[in-house]
């Protein structure tokens, strides 16, 4: 019996041309009066980080970029997102990419996070007289400016432009994945979109309303998260015919805490919710409405309970101070000054006041036509059980796209593919670990559609399961036979 295995396709070319020009060079060439190039420096083989040039620099007002250009290039170009509100360089996904044969850049969006932590980098004064422009490369522009950069000098070393250029991005680097495929359809060739923040000012909005639905006596200790997530698996995850540790489809199940968590009858207690507390889940649950009972944002799909912790719970927890921070210097018009904070958030007079600057940072726009006349192709992944950045928005534009292109011209070039059980942009007890960017490269350079991608669950290095992951709005179905634990003995089928 043979016996065959899948060359890792990054790996599977290779270009075969020595680089035209020396790495110290491109410190020297010109590419326009808004670049710098602060170093350029040929940087020998350590560990499995292949020889590679390595540019460092800054397009005007303040983005910094990093480009790394391997020796032994796959003639391919990959640009790697940003998480938060950026400030940084995503230098271990462009090496991760290098390491693959890709040429690779990352770029901190214009502004510093440890001098100008979250989004005070947009905050108007003397001091930051490039705050609006910082607030424009942020929200789209560094990422199309450093990508046709990076191209630029890529072909000046080579002698040759890639053949296919990538993006790969989860959160903001979703977000700015798709503010690509929307304003910029000839940066990339294919865009691995992973959990878009694309409704930004949305998802403020819902940050907003999960603090003020545990404020006073609604607020849910941390240590009553286990029996709240125990109480919730129980009800949901066999609605999908098969209890596995993972709820398929969150929507399946009607959950409603004031009716399906026990409630104390007296005192507060460790085995039970007041009637404050369950009430308080049911609002994160159902959804953001005004005063006048207008939906705003989608609830909360259960399964991401256990993290709340680190997400929902109290005032001073992970994303609250960003959103805080975005609110005050991004979206609401005019500023409300450095001492505003969330309790003085109105639902109903707040929201019309971000509309301004959220059509400049929300990835809304659903004509994907040129990207689609141009051969361009998107996979978007997102996980059921994101406890950070909501997935029914994302589902939401896929849906729109379709309608206003045709189901069927959008599945040309467009798939989403949802994934039970995945926290944000990774880990849960889902089958989280895809190669979404061997997927997207097939289709681009194979003509490959994917309708299903391999998911595993990782623990220790090792899959433990493995299950199909299916194009939406199919799900995984179990034949009915063999172990569970194997993908073979799945189908994806018609919800």
């Amino acid at each position: 019996m043979k016996l065959f295995f899948l060359i890792p396709f990054a790996a599977a070319t290779v270009f075969a041309g020595a680089p035209a020009m020396k790495c110290d060079a491109l410190a020297a060439r010109p590419f326009g009066d808004d670049v710098k190039i602060q170093s350029a420096s040929l940087v020998a083989a350590k560990g499995n980080l292949p020889e590679h040039c390595d540019v460092r620099g800054v397009i005007f007002p303040e983005a910094q970029f990093a480009l790394k250009i391997p020796t032994q290039w796959n003639d391919r170009f990959q640009m790697v997102g940003n998480g938060g509100t950026a400030g940084t360089i995503s230098m271990g996904a462009v090496d991760g990419a290098v390491r693959k044969g890709f040429a690779s850049v990352s770029t901190d969006t214009g502004h510093d996070a440890k001098k100008e932590e979250l989004a005070t980098f947009a905050r108007e004064s003397p001091e930051n007289p490039n705050a609006r422009r910082k607030f424009l490369d942020f929200a789209y522009l560094s990422v199309h400016e450093t990508a046709v950069l990076a191209k630029k000098m890529i072909t000046a070393y080579y002698g040759a432009a890639p053949k296919y250029s990538y993006w790969v991005g989860c959160s903001t680097g979703g977000r700015q994945g798709m503010q690509e495929a929307q304003r910029y359809p000839d940066d990339f060739d294919g865009l691995v979109i992973g959990a878009p923040g694309l409704y930004n000012t949305g998802n403020n909005v819902r940050r907003m309303w999960l603090a003020h639905s545990q404020l006073g006596d609604a607020e849910l200790p941390v240590t009553k998260l286990p029996l709240l997530a125990k109480k919730i698996y129980e009800k949901c995850d066999p609605a999908d015919g098969l209890k596995d540790g993972v709820i398929e489809d969150p929507r399946q199940c009607k959950f409603d805490a004031r009716r399906d968590l026990p409630i104390c009858l007296s005192a507060d207690g460790p085995e039970c919710f007041t009637a404050a507390q369950a009430e308080g889940i049911y609002k994160i649950h159902s959804g953001v409405r005004n005063s006048y009972g207008q939906f705003l944002f989608p609830g909360e799909p259960v399964g991401a309970e256990s993290l709340w912790n680190d997400n929902v719970l109290g005032p001073a927890k992970t994303v609250l101070p960003r959103a805080i921070s975005q609110l005050k210097y991004f979206f609401l018009d005019p500023s409300p000054g450095d001492n505003w904070t969330y309790t003085q958030f109105n639902f109903d007079t707040d929201p019309p006041r971000m509309m301004r600057n959220g059509s400049i940072v929300n990835a809304m726009n659903t004509d994907l036509a040129p990207l689609k006349k141009r051969g361009g192709k998107i996979v978007h992944y997102s996980g059921w059980a994101d406890q950070q950045v909501n997935p029914m928005p994302g589902i939401d534009y896929y849906n729109a796209v379709s309608k206003r292109l045709g189901e069927t011209e959008t599945r040309d070039f467009y798939r989403l593919f949802m994934v039970p059980g995945m926290f944000h942009c990774s880990g849960g007890p889902g089958c989280s670990s895809a190669d979404w960017l061997e997927a997207t490269m097939n289709w681009v350079e194979k003509g490959m559609a994917p309708e299903t991608i391999l998911g595993s669950h990782m623990e220790g290095g090792k899959a433990t399961r493995t299950r199909p992951l299916c194009n939406y709005p199919a799900i995984a179905k179990y034949k009915g036979s063999g172990s569970i634990e194997e993908a073979a003995n799945f189908s994806c089928v018609a919800p």
